[in-house]
């Protein structure tokens, strides 16, 4: 391979490497970032409302107590308890999610307790299975909420057919309004929760380059997610992960308003060199994420060697400037947009690692 076209594979060795910049916090540990502060946002902006729904569901059932003593006091302590443990730990966790499933999970278990202890089918509690459904699609992605769903509904199942199959089969009708409102609480709340994620994704561009932002790129990502591929049918897609070599040197050297417009002239250069159809977005201070739909490996290679030498030849404001690239292409199935863009990190530390100013195809 000469040194004009230097594409390698990120399996293969390099001889005596240049020591790598200090490894930047990666693509994939950003989106994860993203997720998990989505996460904790929505959980502190739940947490006044949670309490209310508590504090009525203690006074509805401090009117029932003559009638059901004071049993429910313990489980529905365990469950406040439950969410407070969950804030207080969440936050310093590297899997928020996990305490924030575990501490929901409590709620329809002491919803199902209520059922099984004031009749089950014929409990008028039955509709309050719907308060923790409404909150599934604020605080879960799509498999999370399809998991807490079968969660509740199971719950409900062995709460009236599971505690008296033949007292059930007599209130079918309010068991199955029971079922329905469940899932039209998921169903709503989802659409609810999709619509001002949609608002906030609105903002979609670089103030800086002009180029998309990480916002749209999850957006993007988003569509690519699940989508059937085949590179024999023209339905792979691949990611471009650039990042310009030494830039820290540019704006040490020349000042951050030099490194500003040679980050500028890179996007107009690189944005020129591109497909119609291809996007390209800006995901960190002098990294670029490029989206190329139905291009497989060689057609990828070819661009994102075209990107390089533009780059290269152009010397953006006088300045001498380089870009390593990571490639990674979709396999057979269906895309999983995270391991491709885990590849595509993978590939561009190789590629710094290799020499930079080069292109490596992830294996």
């Amino acid at each position: 391979m000469s040194l004009a076209s230097p594409v390698s594979r990120a399996t293969r060795p390099f001889a005596q490497p240049e020591a790598p910049e200090q490894p930047k916090e990666s693509l994939v540990a950003v989106r994860d970032e993203a997720r998990r502060e989505r996460l904790l946002d929505m959980e502190v902006r739940l947490r006044p409302y949670r309490y209310a729904c508590f504090a009525i569901l203690a006074i509805v059932l401090v009117a029932f107590s003559p009638e059901l003593g004071w049993w429910w006091t313990a489980p529905l302590a365990a469950g406040l308890v439950g969410f407070v443990v969950a804030d207080r730990f969440m936050r310093n966790s590297e899997r928020p999610a996990l305490w924030v499933a575990a501490a929901w999970g409590i709620l329809p278990l002491l919803l199902a307790d209520a059922i099984v202890t004031t009749g089950g089918a014929e409990s008028p509690a039955l509709m309050w299975l719907a308060l923790p459904a409404v909150t599934l699609g604020a605080r879960f992605e799509p498999r999370g909420i399809m998991l807490g769903t079968a969660y509740i509904l199971a719950l409900l199942g062995l709460s009236t057919y599971g505690l008296d199959a033949g007292t059930a089969a007599a209130h079918a009708q309010d068991v199955m309004a029971a079922a329905a409102l469940v899932l039209c609480a998921v169903i709503l709340s989802g659409a609810l929760v999709e619509s001002d994620r949609a608002h906030r994704r609105r903002s979609t561009l670089d103030p800086l380059t002009g180029l998309f932002n990480r916002n749209a790129l999850e957006q993007r990502l988003g569509e690519l997610d699940g989508q059937p591929t085949s590179e024999e049918e023209g339905l792979s897609h691949a990611l471009l992960l650039c990042d310009l070599d030494h830039f820290k040197r540019v704006n040490d050297q020349l000042g951050h308003a030099a490194g500003d417009a040679v980050l500028q002239d890179v996007a107009y250069t690189m944005r020129a060199a591109l497909r119609a159809g291809d996007s390209i977005y800006r995901v960190g201070g002098e990294e670029i994420l490029i989206v190329l739909p139905g291009a497989a490996e060689a057609g990828a290679v070819e661009i994102a060697e075209r990107l390089r030498t533009a780059v290269r030849d152009r010397r953006p404001v006088g300045v001498p400037v380089t870009v390593s690239i990571g490639v990674a292409v979709s396999g057979p199935g269906a895309v999983d947009t995270d391991e491709l863009v885990s590849c595509a990190d993978a590939a561009l530390y190789s590629a710094k690692a290799g020499g930079r100013d080069r292109v490596v195809v992830s294996a």
